[in-house]
């Protein structure tokens, strides 16, 4: 992977950071110098995701085994980490979940489900995060959301496409409300992109007939969209704030 950000010293925490976009950005930033807090619900995948940020920067991240639906995982993340690293600089959400049921099938139980990860988890790891963020002065945050934030989804329900909305809603208000104490918050938009959350919930002929409603006429690979979240962190994105950032191939809708 091509690393051109220097994030030494800097300390980030990635939810989701067992596979996809949420593994790539930890491995990009470990690469770059940044202290990686890894956090997953998944502790199998977790560990293949701790060593691969070992072996790029030869110092073994801190993993932390948490639901972010969970008020009391989401504490123990932050107090972990500033226990360790003394500091917050970086958040990136990308701990997420997808089901491709139909509006009239939606359980109730599922659509909490799906709230209860992608949006109350989003809130939570924003809210406590940005508490210790204050008290340093500054922050960045980037909240993955989705392109069906931005329109609908024929990947996932429903469901999936309202909290990816909420995702948009909660970061630009956030944004307009942190920015003057020195945090910024800017939402990442990607479009379908070649991770297990694709691959789990589509056929691979599916996945063929997905392809030509990209203009690009293909889907995106993780670390590309891992490129894209670091520039967001970066100081080249100094005056990003409240922003959504599409990273799509040129779908408008997929």
């Amino acid at each position: 992977m091509d690393c051109s950000w220097n994030f030494k010293g800097k300390c980030c925490i990635v939810t989701g950071a067992a596979s996809g976009i949420g593994k790539q950005i930890s491995i990009l930033l470990a690469q770059s110098g940044a202290k990686v807090v890894l956090v997953d619900i998944d502790a199998e995948n977790l560990i293949s995701a701790t060593n691969a940020c070992k072996e790029v920067a030869n110092v073994a991240p801190l993993s932390i085994v948490a639901d972010v639906s969970k008020q009391q995982d989401v504490m123990r993340m932050v107090e972990s980490t500033v226990a360790h690293f003394e500091k917050i600089d970086f958040l990136v959400t990308g701990a997420g979940i997808l089901y491709r049921t139909q509006f009239l099938d939606i359980e109730l139980a599922e659509w909490d489900e799906v709230m209860n990860t992608n949006i109350r988890g989003l809130f939570l790891c924003n809210q406590l995060v940005v508490a210790q963020m204050l008290k340093q002065g500054e922050g960045r945050i980037v909240n993955i959301a989705s392109v069906a934030g931005r329109s609908m989804s024929l990947i996932g329900g429903a469901h999936y496409a309202t909290s990816k909305h909420a995702v948009i809603g909660l970061t630009r208000h956030m944004a307009r409300e942190l920015c003057q104490q020195g945090i910024r918050v800017n939402a990442f938009c990607p479009g379908a992109t070649s991770t297990p959350m694709i691959h789990d919930n589509l056929s691979a002929e599916q996945i063929t007939d997905l392809k030509p409603r990209i203009p690009l006429g293909r889907l995106a690979e993780a670390d590309e969209q891992a490129r894209v979240i670091a520039f967001m962190l970066s100081d080249a994105a100094s005056y990003l704030n409240g922003a959504c950032i599409d990273s799509n191939g040129g779908s408008v809708m997929l």
